[in-house]
């Protein structure tokens, strides 16, 4: 008969369970700890592959955005050669690029582990191919050189002068811009950018337009009208020329009408301008389009506009625009308005700038405004009882006006770029 277990045996025993369940414990808590951290591992894995494109976006945008800076800050405008520098040695240094034989090229760091680089590139022509329809473009039976040995026919890309292509007669006005936004994960800080496990996990192009807004009012008058026998200046009103003109008008208009109690000077007071280009294109050299499509804010209801423009902004109103009270026209800048504007009676409006009108143009006091207006049509400017509106042609602020505006601004408008496979068009802000 086997020999019954002692206390001693019984509380060993039980000791040793004891230890046993502990360790399993221990070890079904550390594989569950484990597993959940793999867990949100590739959760954090899948969400950032799940956002990559949305950030290879970001990045290729930021290419855009610096491309723009970079045509900005050139001494000579406007830019005829893109060609980003990197000097080291020189005094003092250019670092306006990480590769200047690629273009415009930056890496950053995004968050710990992910690298973006985006890559402006210098232009490359297409490669030559046989017309066969004479249609101008690369049909796909249509052979050509395949000059890289890509073993398909590569179109024109990168940065490239088009101002011809948009109708402009200089060079250097209108620049396509394609931006390349790359992401990469990037364990080996030791290593480049793709580069053994350092790889790319996502990709975009985007392009879009820089355009430059040559902003050439017909006369340096606080006044310019195309139609001079239809401007009235009446009672209270205040037309300052300076040195300049007050009022300027097209030769063989008629002369504007000079009420009582109305006050303009200027040296002359009142002239004609030969060459006379009021029109959109001749102050602009745009079309309304385009204009539309560089605007800070373009709306077809002036009511909607902030109560100030800002400074140093592009408005376009395609419609009649009316500033009252409620809504004075407020701040500095340009506003093109393609149909009547009015600055009612009462509006107290205060502003510095470049007004262009496609219709009737009615000032009414008070109101102190400051640049070059030009009216299209009718042009009616007076105080309102014991008020005065007063326009004044000040040279510095028109000068500081060109300066600032007359510069490249990115397009917002959506084009064709010509049989780029994988080539994202997108527009934007400034």
């Amino acid at each position: 008969m086997p020999s019954q277990p002692n206390a001693a045996s019984r509380a060993e025993e039980g000791g040793f369970a004891l230890l046993v369940a502990v360790i399993s414990v221990l070890l079904i808590a550390a594989m569950i700890v484990s597993g959940t951290q793999s867990g949100l591992a590739r959760d954090g894995a899948a969400q950032s592959g799940a956002h990559a494109p949305v950030r290879a976006r970001e990045v290729a945008l930021a290419g855009v955005a610096e491309a723009l800076s970079w045509f900005r800050r050139q001494n000579v405008q406007p830019v005829t050669t893109f060609a980003p520098r990197l000097e080291p040695t020189a005094n003092p240094p250019v670092n306006e690029t990480m590769d200047p034989a690629v273009g415009l090229v930056r890496e950053y760091e995004v968050t710990p582990g992910i690298w973006a680089r985006y890559e402006v590139r210098l232009a490359s022509a297409e490669e030559p191919f046989v017309d066969t329809n004479g249609n101008g473009f690369r049909d796909g039976a249509e052979s050509f050189t395949d000059q890289n040995g890509n073993g398909a026919w590569d179109a024109a890309a990168g940065v490239r002068d088009v101002s011809g292509e948009r109708g402009q007669v200089a060079g250097g006005a209108v620049w396509l811009v394609e931006a390349h936004g790359e992401l990469y994960r990037r364990p080996r800080g030791d290593l480049p950018l793709g580069d053994d496990v350092n790889w790319r996990i996502a990709y975009d192009v985007v392009a879009t337009e820089l355009r430059r807004m040559a902003v050439k009012p017909p006369a340096g008058a606080a006044i310019c009208a195309r139609r001079g026998s239809q401007v009235t200046i009446g009672n209270r009103a205040r037309i300052r020329g300076g040195s300049s003109v007050g009022v300027a008008v097209k030769p063989n208009s008629g002369n504007p009408v000079l009420q009582s109690g109305s006050e303009v000077s200027g040296s002359p007071a009142t002239t004609s301008v030969p060459g006379w280009k009021s029109g959109l294109k001749g102050v602009f050299g745009l079309t309304l389009s385009d204009l539309k499509g560089m605007a800070d804010a373009a709306v077809t209801d002036a009511s909607i506009l902030p109560p100030s423009l800002g400074e140093y902004t592009l408005t376009v109103i395609e419609g009649d625009a009316l500033f009252n009270a409620e809504r004075p026209l407020r701040g500095t800048g340009i506003v093109v308005v393609q149909g009547d504007c009015t600055l009612a009676a009462g509006s107290n409006s205060f502003f510095n700038g470049l007004l262009w009108c496609s219709g009737r143009l009615v000032i009414h006091g008070p109101c102190y405004l400051r640049g070059t207006f030009i009216g299209q049509d009718d042009v009616d400017v007076q105080g309102a009882g014991g008020d005065f509106a007063e326009i004044e042609y000040d040279a510095g602020i028109v000068a500081d006006l060109l300066t600032r505006m007359g510069t490249y601004r990115r397009s917002k408008g959506i084009f064709p770029v010509a049989s780029r496979p994988g080539v994202v068009v997108t527009g934007g802000t400034d």
